[in-house]
């Protein structure tokens, strides 16, 4: 099972071949950044960032930022914005669109194509789930993300909706401590009609009467010490490595500001790092604290980091019960990989996608949500803008939902749950 390869333009992108095999640490993010500069248009000269000359280039530019003090965590003031938003279209209808993608900042061909399937949906808000590569500094924030092509590659720009656009916190931004996400990105985004509101942070809230979509930051605090954070073994010594907490700051504005259990509403959540995983490892922590807060609702829980697609069947994640959805196939070589044995895994993709002809890596991919009244559609698209799985909820007032799919593509792999005929019978046809 093939997707069709996308055509090469003439202008020079990053290439998915370039970001194969890379580890998520900040030792090894710096390391194939200098790679990377060395490298000419056709080849990809690795060893040659082991030279004298070179690896010193690629010790300075870890250390340029290893011992420097992380980005202040960045809040809402105490007056004024709040992070809170109203959930509206911008043509003063009832249905909202909302396209996300996650993992997308690369500066890739397929990010690029990415970009323009969204902008093709006409959204209200987009919003990218976190991580710009390789390590998020003011140099690939304005090139993979803000469309300057002043480093050697052709920039790429983040799609932007009618009404706003967000982008949250990944690791990889914090491997340049932030600085190029918070002092550079941020002031570029937020309510596009509105010069007062700015995204001001990496946490925020999207809603109307009947649905909350909730932005919360893992990324911040996904690196540990210089150095001793990226040895394993001693990286699990408490304050040595990451711990991948939320920071106290964005749950008491979510306690005090937006108030789920005071004003419950269906949620999605949206955060970079997986509760769970059936594929690799998994970070419960933000789960535990967010426990009290959505108990007795049931949530959709959207995560990247991972650089594939997957959706999970209903399950409790660190005691929250959760449909749970991974996008972090938005613009890095998407990895193909058969789940664990019995894992609630209900659709993933093993299709191939080849440049030039061969093929390499995963489909990337994004997606794209459409709300009218109680009811949400998600709309799982890959990198040609072609449907591949489409997706109801409804809101039900026990704070539960409702929840059927109406088309998925032959192609996909189904782990589990109905089978295609029941899904052809009760569903919609193919978009």
């Amino acid at each position: 099972m093939s997707a069709p390869s996308a055509p090469r333009p003439a202008l020079k992108y990053q290439t998915l071949d370039a970001l194969t095999s890379l580890r998520r640490s900040a030792l090894h993010s710096h390391y194939r950044r200098v790679v990377d500069d060395l490298k000419d248009e056709t080849s990809f000269p690795r060893l040659a960032a082991f030279l004298p000359q070179n690896i010193w280039a690629w010790a300075r530019s870890y250390l340029k930022y290893a011992f420097r003090r992380k980005h202040k965590f960045q809040t809402y003031p105490p007056t004024g914005e709040r992070g809170v938003y109203t959930l509206q279209a911008a043509d003063g209808g009832q249905v909202f669109k909302l396209s996300i993608a996650g993992d997308w900042g690369t500066g890739t061909f397929e990010a690029a194509q990415i970009a323009k399937a969204m902008l093709a949906f006409d959204p209200d808000y987009t919003i990218h789930i976190g991580d710009i590569y390789y390590v998020g500094d003011d140099r690939e924030v304005s090139e993979n993300c803000l469309g300057k092509t002043e480093f050697g590659y052709q920039g790429v720009t983040w799609p932007k909706g009618r009404i706003g656009s967000f982008s949250m916190n990944g690791n990889h931004e914090m491997y340049a401590n932030g600085d190029g996400y918070f002092n550079l990105l941020l002031p570029n985004l937020g309510i596009s009609t509105s010069q007062d509101k700015r995204q001001l942070a990496s946490f925020f809230c999207l809603e109307n009467a009947t649905w909350r979509i909730i932005a919360l930051d893992t990324g911040y605090n996904s690196i540990g010490l210089p150095i001793l954070g990226q040895i394993p073994l001693i990286n699990l010594i408490p304050g040595v490595g990451a711990s991948f907490k939320l920071p106290p700051e964005s749950l008491e504005w979510l306690r005090d500001v937006v108030r789920p259990q005071e004003r419950p509403r269906a949620t999605i959540l949206l955060t970079h790092h997986q509760c769970f995983s059936a594929f690799e490892a998994a970070y419960p922590q933000a789960a535990k604290q967010l426990k009290d807060l959505f108990a007795g609702q049931e949530i959709i829980w959207v995560w990247g980091h991972e650089h594939r697609w997957a959706v999970y069947d209903k399950c409790s994640l660190g005691g929250i019960t959760s449909y749970a959805r991974c996008i972090g196939h938005g613009g890095m070589p998407v990895q193909i990989d058969r789940p664990h044995d019995n894992a609630p895994v209900l659709f993933f993709d093993e299709r191939v996608y080849g440049q030039d002809g061969s093929a390499k890596f995963g489909v990337n991919g994004f997606l794209n949500m459409k709300f009218s009244g109680n009811m949400v559609t998600f709309d799982h698209r890959d990198v040609n803008d072609k449907s591949v799985l489409v997706e109801t909820f409804t809101a039900l007032a026990s704070g539960r939902f409702a929840q059927k799919f109406d088309y998925v593509d032959p192609e996909i792999n189904r782990q589990s749950g109905p089978s295609a005929e029941a899904l052809q019978a009760g569903g919609a046809p193919a978009p």
